[in-house]
Protein backbone atom coordinates (compact mmCIF):
# COMPACT_ATOMS: atom_id res chain seq x y z
CA UNK A 1 0.00 0.00 0.00
CA UNK A 2 1.50 3.40 -0.83
CA UNK A 3 2.58 5.37 2.35
CA UNK A 4 0.64 8.06 3.47
CA UNK A 5 3.33 10.65 2.64
CA UNK A 6 3.32 10.00 -0.71
CA UNK A 7 -0.09 10.61 -1.41
CA UNK A 8 0.45 13.74 0.38
CA UNK A 9 3.00 14.33 -1.74
CA UNK A 10 0.85 13.70 -5.06
CA UNK A 11 -2.23 15.88 -3.76
CA UNK A 12 0.35 18.71 -2.92
CA UNK A 13 1.62 18.02 -6.48
CA UNK A 14 -1.52 18.08 -8.72
CA UNK A 15 -3.35 20.76 -6.46
CA UNK A 16 -0.53 23.24 -7.51
CA UNK A 17 -0.69 21.97 -10.96
CA UNK A 18 -4.83 22.94 -10.99
CA UNK A 19 -4.16 26.69 -9.98
CA UNK A 20 -1.65 26.98 -13.23
CA UNK A 21 -4.62 25.16 -15.58
CA UNK A 22 -7.09 26.87 -13.78
CA UNK A 23 -5.36 30.10 -13.92
CA UNK A 24 -4.91 29.75 -18.21
CA UNK A 25 -8.58 29.03 -18.33
CA UNK A 26 -8.98 32.12 -16.71
CA UNK A 27 -6.60 34.30 -19.09
CA UNK A 28 -7.99 32.49 -22.36
CA UNK A 29 -11.54 33.58 -21.09
CA UNK A 30 -10.74 37.36 -21.06
CA UNK A 31 -8.52 36.57 -24.09
CA UNK A 32 -11.48 35.28 -25.73
CA UNK A 33 -13.60 37.84 -24.74
CA UNK A 34 -11.51 40.56 -26.27
CA UNK A 35 -11.05 39.36 -29.23
CA UNK A 36 -15.08 37.95 -29.74
CA UNK A 37 -16.02 41.30 -29.45
CA UNK A 38 -13.87 42.25 -32.67
CA UNK A 39 -15.12 39.36 -34.46
CA UNK A 40 -18.20 41.12 -35.64
CA UNK A 41 -16.63 43.51 -37.30
CA UNK A 42 -13.72 42.22 -38.69
CA UNK A 43 -16.90 39.47 -40.44
CA UNK A 44 -18.07 42.62 -41.62
CA UNK A 45 -14.97 44.53 -43.15
CA UNK A 46 -14.85 40.89 -45.07
CA UNK A 47 -17.84 40.64 -46.54
CA UNK A 48 -18.17 44.26 -47.60
CA UNK A 49 -14.62 43.91 -49.41
CA UNK A 50 -15.22 40.67 -50.64
CA UNK A 51 -19.19 41.92 -52.10
CA UNK A 52 -16.53 45.35 -53.60
CA UNK A 53 -14.27 42.78 -55.22
CA UNK A 54 -17.25 40.58 -56.92
CA UNK A 55 -19.20 43.80 -58.44
CA UNK A 56 -15.60 44.64 -59.49
CA UNK A 57 -15.16 41.13 -61.17
CA UNK A 58 -18.64 41.34 -62.67
CA UNK A 59 -17.53 44.80 -64.79
CA UNK A 60 -14.40 43.67 -65.63
CA UNK A 61 -13.64 43.50 -69.20
CA UNK A 62 -10.49 40.97 -68.98
CA UNK A 63 -10.09 37.63 -67.82
CA UNK A 64 -9.99 37.68 -63.86
CA UNK A 65 -7.21 35.03 -63.18
CA UNK A 66 -4.73 36.31 -66.24
CA UNK A 67 -4.79 39.85 -64.57
CA UNK A 68 -1.99 38.23 -61.93
CA UNK A 69 -0.40 35.65 -64.37
CA UNK A 70 0.17 37.87 -67.20
CA UNK A 71 2.66 35.50 -68.35
CA UNK A 72 0.46 32.02 -67.53
CA UNK A 73 0.87 31.61 -71.60
CA UNK A 74 4.93 30.61 -71.25
CA UNK A 75 4.31 27.84 -68.57
CA UNK A 76 2.52 25.17 -67.57
CA UNK A 77 0.67 25.85 -64.10
CA UNK A 78 1.50 23.28 -62.02
CA UNK A 79 1.87 24.11 -58.03
CA UNK A 80 -0.41 25.32 -55.55
CA UNK A 81 -0.07 27.80 -53.03
CA UNK A 82 -1.17 27.30 -49.16
CA UNK A 83 -1.24 29.42 -46.16
CA UNK A 84 -1.60 27.41 -43.22
CA UNK A 85 -2.77 29.06 -39.83
CA UNK A 86 -1.33 26.73 -37.21
CA UNK A 87 -0.66 28.34 -33.09
CA UNK A 88 2.77 29.40 -31.42
CA UNK A 89 1.30 28.14 -27.98
CA UNK A 90 0.88 24.79 -26.99
CA UNK A 91 -1.97 23.49 -24.43
CA UNK A 92 -4.84 23.86 -26.91
CA UNK A 93 -5.83 20.27 -27.19
CA UNK A 94 -6.03 19.47 -30.90
CA UNK A 95 -5.98 22.61 -32.19
CA UNK A 96 -2.91 21.88 -34.09
CA UNK A 97 -2.80 18.25 -34.68
CA UNK A 98 -6.41 18.94 -36.64
CA UNK A 99 -4.74 21.40 -38.81
CA UNK A 100 -1.33 18.85 -39.94
CA UNK A 101 -3.50 16.42 -40.05
CA UNK A 102 -5.51 18.32 -43.20
CA UNK A 103 -2.66 19.20 -44.96
CA UNK A 104 -1.10 15.78 -45.00
CA UNK A 105 -4.70 15.06 -46.49
CA UNK A 106 -4.44 17.27 -49.44
CA UNK A 107 -0.88 19.11 -49.26
CA UNK A 108 1.49 17.29 -51.95
CA UNK A 109 5.03 17.24 -51.78
CA UNK A 110 5.59 20.06 -55.21
CA UNK A 111 3.23 22.29 -53.18
CA UNK A 112 4.36 25.37 -51.05
CA UNK A 113 3.50 26.62 -48.05
CA UNK A 114 3.08 29.70 -45.76
CA UNK A 115 3.36 28.56 -42.26
CA UNK A 116 1.54 30.92 -39.24
CA UNK A 117 2.77 29.34 -35.65
CA UNK A 118 5.89 27.93 -34.53
CA UNK A 119 3.81 24.99 -33.10
CA UNK A 120 3.04 24.12 -36.38
CA UNK A 121 5.98 24.71 -37.86
CA UNK A 122 7.32 21.95 -35.79
CA UNK A 123 4.90 19.52 -36.90
CA UNK A 124 5.89 20.90 -40.64
CA UNK A 125 9.46 20.11 -40.09
CA UNK A 126 8.45 16.43 -39.55
CA UNK A 127 7.16 15.95 -42.90
CA UNK A 128 9.29 14.85 -45.91
CA UNK A 129 9.91 16.99 -48.71
CA UNK A 130 7.90 20.11 -47.33
CA UNK A 131 8.72 23.29 -49.37
CA UNK A 132 8.14 26.01 -47.03
CA UNK A 133 8.63 29.44 -48.87
CA UNK A 134 7.69 31.34 -45.48
CA UNK A 135 6.93 31.59 -42.07
CA UNK A 136 5.52 33.62 -39.36
CA UNK A 137 6.08 32.95 -35.81
CA UNK A 138 5.37 34.84 -32.63
CA UNK A 139 2.58 36.83 -34.03
CA UNK A 140 0.73 37.43 -30.46
CA UNK A 141 -2.49 36.45 -29.04
CA UNK A 142 -4.58 39.75 -30.73
CA UNK A 143 -4.82 39.41 -34.38
CA UNK A 144 -2.81 42.14 -36.40
CA UNK A 145 -3.47 43.56 -40.11
CA UNK A 146 0.33 44.12 -40.54
CA UNK A 147 0.63 39.86 -40.31
CA UNK A 148 -1.88 39.78 -43.35
CA UNK A 149 -0.26 42.74 -44.87
CA UNK A 150 3.02 40.94 -44.95
CA UNK A 151 1.29 37.15 -46.40
CA UNK A 152 -0.12 39.20 -48.74
CA UNK A 153 2.49 40.95 -50.01
CA UNK A 154 4.45 37.72 -50.25
CA UNK A 155 1.58 35.98 -52.03
CA UNK A 156 1.40 38.41 -54.51
CA UNK A 157 5.03 38.33 -55.21
CA UNK A 158 4.15 34.27 -56.17
CA UNK A 159 1.75 35.04 -57.92
CA UNK A 160 3.78 37.70 -60.14
CA UNK A 161 6.63 34.80 -61.29
CA UNK A 162 5.63 31.02 -60.10
CA UNK A 163 2.37 31.00 -62.09
CA UNK A 164 0.26 29.28 -59.51
CA UNK A 165 -2.73 26.39 -60.29
CA UNK A 166 -4.15 27.95 -56.63
CA UNK A 167 -3.64 29.12 -53.92
CA UNK A 168 -5.54 28.13 -50.66
CA UNK A 169 -6.16 28.89 -46.97
CA UNK A 170 -6.02 26.09 -44.19
CA UNK A 171 -7.48 27.32 -41.17
CA UNK A 172 -9.75 26.45 -37.97
CA UNK A 173 -12.76 28.30 -38.29
CA UNK A 174 -14.75 29.26 -35.32
CA UNK A 175 -18.54 28.56 -35.43
CA UNK A 176 -19.02 28.45 -31.69
CA UNK A 177 -17.19 28.01 -28.27
CA UNK A 178 -17.13 24.55 -28.28
CA UNK A 179 -16.72 23.81 -32.11
CA UNK A 180 -14.59 24.75 -34.38
CA UNK A 181 -13.21 22.73 -37.54
CA UNK A 182 -10.23 23.36 -39.84
CA UNK A 183 -11.21 24.33 -43.55
CA UNK A 184 -9.83 25.05 -46.70
CA UNK A 185 -10.87 27.41 -48.66
CA UNK A 186 -9.91 29.09 -52.47
CA UNK A 187 -8.97 32.66 -52.71
CA UNK A 188 -7.65 31.62 -56.07
CA UNK A 189 -8.13 31.81 -58.86
CA UNK A 190 -10.76 34.17 -58.70
CA UNK A 191 -13.91 33.08 -61.05
CA UNK A 192 -17.75 34.64 -61.64
CA UNK A 193 -18.92 31.12 -61.49
CA UNK A 194 -17.35 30.01 -58.21
CA UNK A 195 -20.69 28.74 -56.20
CA UNK A 196 -19.52 31.04 -53.36
CA UNK A 197 -19.66 34.17 -55.78
CA UNK A 198 -23.21 32.86 -57.19
CA UNK A 199 -24.68 33.42 -53.50
CA UNK A 200 -23.07 36.96 -53.14
CA UNK A 201 -25.00 40.28 -53.94
CA UNK A 202 -23.86 41.38 -56.98
CA UNK A 203 -25.25 44.94 -58.09
CA UNK A 204 -26.48 44.27 -61.31
CA UNK A 205 -27.26 48.10 -62.38
CA UNK A 206 -24.18 49.47 -62.16
CA UNK A 207 -22.95 51.03 -65.09
CA UNK A 208 -19.38 49.99 -66.04
CA UNK A 209 -18.79 53.74 -67.14
CA UNK A 210 -19.00 54.09 -63.65
CA UNK A 211 -15.59 53.06 -62.61
CA UNK A 212 -12.40 55.53 -62.79
CA UNK A 213 -10.58 54.54 -65.04
CA UNK A 214 -12.39 51.32 -65.53
CA UNK A 215 -13.31 48.50 -63.41
CA UNK A 216 -10.71 46.21 -65.10
CA UNK A 217 -7.69 48.94 -64.01
CA UNK A 218 -9.73 49.07 -60.27
CA UNK A 219 -9.64 45.31 -60.35
CA UNK A 220 -5.84 44.97 -61.00
CA UNK A 221 -5.02 47.10 -58.18
CA UNK A 222 -7.61 45.94 -55.33
CA UNK A 223 -6.14 42.24 -55.42
CA UNK A 224 -3.72 43.18 -52.50
CA UNK A 225 -6.66 44.08 -50.51
CA UNK A 226 -8.83 41.36 -51.20
CA UNK A 227 -5.86 39.04 -49.85
CA UNK A 228 -5.38 41.27 -47.10
CA UNK A 229 -8.99 41.11 -45.86
CA UNK A 230 -9.30 37.00 -46.48
CA UNK A 231 -6.26 36.09 -45.14
CA UNK A 232 -7.09 38.67 -41.76
CA UNK A 233 -10.49 37.00 -41.76
CA UNK A 234 -8.69 33.79 -41.38
CA UNK A 235 -6.22 34.99 -38.90
CA UNK A 236 -8.86 36.22 -36.61
CA UNK A 237 -11.29 33.02 -37.21
CA UNK A 238 -7.91 31.04 -36.39
CA UNK A 239 -7.02 33.04 -33.40
CA UNK A 240 -10.54 32.81 -31.68
CA UNK A 241 -10.56 28.98 -32.30
CA UNK A 242 -7.60 28.30 -30.69
CA UNK A 243 -8.31 30.55 -27.67
CA UNK A 244 -11.37 28.65 -27.28
CA UNK A 245 -9.57 25.66 -27.47
CA UNK A 246 -7.09 26.11 -25.07
CA UNK A 247 -9.91 26.98 -22.46
CA UNK A 248 -11.89 24.24 -23.01
CA UNK A 249 -8.41 22.08 -22.59
CA UNK A 250 -7.36 23.74 -19.20
CA UNK A 251 -11.15 23.74 -18.08
CA UNK A 252 -10.86 19.95 -18.74
CA UNK A 253 -7.52 19.68 -17.09
CA UNK A 254 -8.95 21.92 -13.75
CA UNK A 255 -11.93 19.18 -13.51
CA UNK A 256 -9.53 15.88 -14.42
CA UNK A 257 -7.18 17.44 -11.50
CA UNK A 258 -9.95 18.35 -9.37
CA UNK A 259 -11.20 14.31 -9.58
CA UNK A 260 -8.13 13.05 -8.70
CA UNK A 261 -7.29 15.01 -5.98
CA UNK A 262 -10.90 13.63 -4.31
CA UNK A 263 -9.97 9.71 -5.54
CA UNK A 264 -6.35 10.72 -3.93
CA UNK A 265 -8.26 12.07 -0.53
CA UNK A 266 -10.36 9.15 -0.69
CA UNK A 267 -7.47 6.78 -1.03
CA UNK A 268 -5.39 8.95 1.74
CA UNK A 269 -8.06 8.06 3.89
CA UNK A 270 -8.54 4.71 3.57
CA UNK A 271 -4.97 4.37 3.99
CA UNK A 272 -4.86 6.15 6.78
CA UNK A 273 -7.87 4.07 8.46
CA UNK A 274 -6.32 1.03 7.67
CA UNK A 275 -2.92 2.10 9.51
CA UNK A 276 -4.77 3.12 12.63
CA UNK A 277 -6.83 -0.52 12.17
CA UNK A 278 -3.88 -1.95 11.85
CA UNK A 279 -2.08 -0.46 15.35
CA UNK A 280 -5.03 -0.57 17.01
CA UNK A 281 -4.84 -4.56 16.02
CA UNK A 282 -1.32 -5.03 17.20
CA UNK A 283 -1.83 -2.84 20.89
CA UNK A 284 -4.31 -5.27 21.40
CA UNK A 285 -2.45 -8.28 20.51
CA UNK A 286 0.28 -6.89 22.66
CA UNK A 287 -1.71 -6.63 25.57
CA UNK A 288 -3.06 -10.22 25.25
CA UNK A 289 0.29 -11.87 25.12
CA UNK A 290 0.92 -10.02 28.52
Amino acid sequence: MESLQKIKHRISSITSTKKITKAMELVATAKFGKIKSEFAQVNDYYNNVENIFINLMKHAEQDIDSLLNKQAWVFEKKRNLYIVFGSDLGLCGSFNSSIYKKINEIVTDEDMLIVIGSKLVTLLNKRPNTHIIQMLTQIGDTPNYDIAQIISNKLYDVLQISLLKSVKIIYTEYINPIKFEPVVREIFPITINDEKVKNKTVSENIDSTNYEPNATTILENSFIIFFEASIYHALFHSKLAEISSRRTAMEQASDNAEDLIEDLHIKYNSSRQAKITQEITEIISGSEDQ
